[in-house]
């Protein structure tokens, strides 16, 4: 595998450490796993696709032998899901200190829609992110353990704004502008759990590092929902100005597993425009904070007032 010298020297040992990522089996979620595996890692695959998840760990342990890997069914598109995911980590993992939330999508089909009703879009990237943590982190908080939770945002983020909670809610918009503004969104909650602000649904997070991280440009399979011909010419496009998924990685790993990362920092490519490169520490934009403790209190009420959440 790629880049042992610089995880040697930049991520911690994790040998003990049981780490939660979302969307291990391919693309930055499967190589966040594959390098922190390396780092002695113990790695929760929370994966939709339990065939192409088996493969992922038969690739990962050929490349890292002693690996610890363990493959656990989770579908970002339904609540149901993440309810059952979450029954069965606390019954089967007493702890866990890292939470890499990769998980997500960029191009679906225009009017597709989460099992709850929210555009897909919105609701895999951000919405049901909010009701991971919202249905997982006060138990872990419980136990006095510290956590380490890792964001995965975009620089498409940079140039957009929420104008409230029906921003989210509007599945018309333009698909990469809901993109974006679900990338926003969960750097809005990134600050509100780095400040420990009083979140609508969250017990006093004490023991949450939280950490925001984007890849940069990264040749990946998120395009997979866009037509063939244009996923095709938007790699060849990303092939010829970024980086690869495996190099894109390395932001979220550093984010994770370096040990000086502190709560509240931001972690992207070094390089122009910050689209490839090594990961170094960012500047948060300030509107990643403007009225954020409004949104996301909005966020709460809206998820908890759902016919069937609890």
């Amino acid at each position: 595998m790629k880049y042992t010298a610089w995880l040697n020297k930049h991520i911690a040992d994790l040998t003990g450490k049981t780490i939660l990522v979302t969307g291990a089996n391919s693309g930055l979620g499967y190589f966040t796993a594959l390098q922190l595996a390396y780092r002695h890692g113990h790695i929760l695959m929370a994966c939709r696709n339990l065939i192409t998840a088996e493969q992922a760990r038969i690739n990962i342990l050929k490349e890292v032998p002693d690996a610890q890997l363990t493959i656990i069914p989770y579908d970002q598109a339904s609540f149901q899901s993440i309810d059952d995911f979450v029954t069965r980590v606390k019954t089967t993992v007493s702890k866990i200190d890292i939470i890499v939330l990769n998980a997500g999508i960029i191009y679906p089909k225009k009017g597709e829609v989460t099992l709850d009703g929210f555009p897909l879009t919105s609701g895999v990237n951000f919405f049901n992110v909010y009701y991971l943590l919202r249905q997982l982190l006060g138990y872990y908080d419980q136990r006095q353990q510290d956590i380490r939770v890792v964001f995965v945002g975009s620089f498409s983020s940079y140039n957009v704004r929420l104008n409230g909670l029906d921003t989210l809610l509007n599945g018309q918009l333009p698909l990469m502008k809901q993109y974006a503004h679900s990338k926003l969104a969960l750097a809005m909650l990134h600050h509100n759990l780095q400040m420990n602000l009083n979140i609508y649904d969250f017990p006093v997070l004490d023991h949450v590092t939280a950490v925001l991280a984007h890849p940069g440009l990264a040749a990946t399979n998120i395009v997979r929902n866009f037509p063939s011909w244009l996923g095709k010419l938007i790699n060849l496009y990303i092939s010829l100005v970024s980086h690869s998924a495996e190099s894109g990685a390395l932001s979220l790993t550093y984010a994770a597993g370096n040990p000086y990362i502190v709560n509240g920092q931001f972690i992207g490519p070094s390089g122009l425009n910050e689209a490839m490169g090594y990961p170094k520490k960012l500047s948060l934009k300030k509107h990643f904070s403007v009225g954020s403790a409004k949104f996301i209190y909005a966020v709460g009420q809206y998820i908890k007032n759902l016919k069937g959440v609890k």
